[in-house]
């Protein structure tokens, strides 16, 4: 739904107004669904320091209706070019929670007093944002929804977002589950996992950067200078790329055993393994908010399942001979057969060819240079 939020607002198809209404209104109806579901989800499942249903459902609406207040919010603060203050209400918030835990630990606090600062945290930034939302928004008032052509349009296209994201999902896990089936045990698992959850990580940075380029495009405001971004960001992250594989294949074999404990000296081969894969994500993720901010979302859709097609194939084909090095090369082969797909895509309607992307210029550096240090 946020996706859907930034793309109709940027693009003014639907008033930032109504959908800041829709999305209180939205939140409180999914809010009450999960009070009321949850503790007959829980009912076979050991609480522990949820001790009742009564937390169970408290807890689940104050982290439900956070988050999905803080991703609405957030996602029409970005539709209208407003990137600094939720980030700014976020990190406060993060940082509060740091400074609780810490109090909590010096004072041998229950750690259920931990999680209940938690949930009631996240419910408070989803309110934070959204009160600063409707204080900077001099016309925010009367009260208004969209139309009800409007919903079937929003909800058509939220509806092709989450069909790409249950696929990504698969994408990103389905190997987990073939590595703790076929391989040896609980350390080759531990050691995969690990592998993969660090080169993931890369993916934030570039995440952070769709956000921008996803309003930016839908809006139709300086799709030349963003197109030619993505173009500029593929080349200095391929660099950058190529420089964390050589530093892995110097440094990885001693500095995870290092940093994680002896258990953990075969995860650095399937890292590197991975890091290629990781890269086409990183393009991926640009053009993904590329065909959103397009209404092309579709292609998003289409990328994931070609990339669960062929992990899946590939597993299978090499099921006899199945390690975490295998399973590591077939998700760096999947990924790369996602991000292909993208590729072709975009370079059809921009023009771009494959060359042209691998270009080095020194006036990339100099306009990343620009982008940290000029105002």
């Amino acid at each position: 739904m946020d996706g859907s939020f930034t793309y109709f607002s940027s693009s003014k198809t639907i008033n930032h107004n109504q959908l800041a209404f829709l999305s209180i209104i939205w939140t409180s109806i999914i809010a009450l669904i999960v009070y009321w579901l949850l503790p007959t989800y829980f009912h076979h499942f050991d609480k522990g320091i949820f001790a009742s249903n009564n937390n169970v459902s408290k807890y689940g609406l104050c982290y439900v209706s956070g988050i999905l207040l803080s991703n609405y919010f957030t996602a029409l603060f970005y539709s209208l070019g407003k990137f600094s203050l939720p980030n700014i209400i976020l990190g406060i918030s993060n940082i509060l929670f740091i400074c609780l835990i810490g109090f909590a630990a010096n004072t041998h606090s229950p750690t259920s007093a931990i999680v209940k600062d938690y949930f009631f945290l996240i419910l408070l930034q989803g309110i934070a944002i959204a009160v600063a939302f409707v204080a900077t928004e001099k016309n925010f008032f009367p009260f208004s929804l969209p139309t009800n052509n409007q919903l079937l349009q929003l909800f058509k296209y939220s509806a092709i977002g989450l069909a790409g994201n249950f696929l990504f999902f698969f994408v990103f896990r389905i190997d987990y589950w073939f590595v703790k089936e076929w391989c040896k045990g609980s350390q080759d698992l531990g050691n995969y996992i690990q592998a993969s959850k660090l080169s993931q990580m890369l993916l934030i940075l570039p995440q952070i950067l769709a956000s921008s380029i996803f309003p930016q495009i839908a809006s139709g405001q300086q799709q030349e200078q963003v197109v030619a971004s993505i173009s500029r960001l593929f080349r200095l992250f391929f660099q950058l790329y190529i420089l964390l594989i050589i530093l892995m294949l110097l440094f990885g074999s001693k500095l995870f055993p290092f940093l994680f404990g002896a258990t953990f000296s075969t995860m650095y081969l399937p890292l590197i393994i991975l890091l290629p894969g990781i890269f086409c994500l990183t393009i991926s993720t640009l053009l993904s908010a590329y065909f959103s901010g397009k209404k092309q979302n579709r292609y998003n859709v289409y990328a994931a399942l070609f990339a669960l097609m062929a992990m899946l194939g590939l597993t299978f084909l090499f099921k006899n001979k199945y390690s975490i090095y295998i399973a590591a090369a077939i998700s760096s082969i999947a990924y790369l057969c996602e991000s292909l797909y993208c590729f072709i895509k975009f370079s059809a309607q921009e023009n771009i060819s494959i060359k042209q992307l691998f270009l080095f210029d020194k006036g990339d550096w100099e306009w990343l240079k620009k982008i940290f240090f000029n105002k």
